[in-house]
């Protein structure tokens, strides 16, 4: 018999640490959060810009319904759009242009303009229009279709 052999130590096994791996993680994920943090708020500003050219083409419409026919009601229902967006977001929009018309029994204000930029390289242009028909005394019989000098 063989005698006993002092105990080998047992070969060693190299061994990977994970020290450092979250730091790389985070390293990489980061730049794509922020990206994606940034979308957000971008969105959110076009989301918010939509709703205040909405705001100014209304109350223009509003204006220019409401004034009778013939002149004058132009100027005023342009300044009432421009006013709400400066008054609500004098910043939101830039190249703010503000345009109204009038078809038939109707009139419309339409307000547009670049929203804010958050990310740089995205730029959403902005344009909401509000019209409806122009509001004059139609009486119910004859034929008074139209809000015309000779119909009030």
């Amino acid at each position: 018999m063989r005698p006993h052999a002092p105990a080998r130590a047992a070969p060693r096994r190299r061994v990977r640490s994970d020290a450092g791996a979250s730091s790389m993680e985070w390293a990489l994920l980061t730049p794509i959060l922020i990206l994606v943090m940034l979308a957000v708020v971008q969105f959110a500003m076009v989301y918010h810009a939509r709703h205040v050219a909405l705001a100014a083409a209304q109350s223009g419409a509003r204006v220019a319904r409401t004034q009778p026919v013939g002149g004058g009601w132009h100027d005023e229902a342009v300044a009432r759009a421009e006013g709400d967006v400066r008054k609500i977001g004098p910043n939101l929009l830039g190249g703010l242009r503000v345009e109204a018309g009038e078809a038939a029994d109707e009139r419309w204000v339409e307000v547009s303009g670049e929203a804010v930029r958050v990310i740089p390289f995205m730029t959403f242009h902005v344009s909401q229009r509000s019209r409806g028909p122009i509001e004059c005394f139609r009486p119910d019989v004859g034929d008074g279709v139209a809000c015309q000098g000779a119909a009030r």
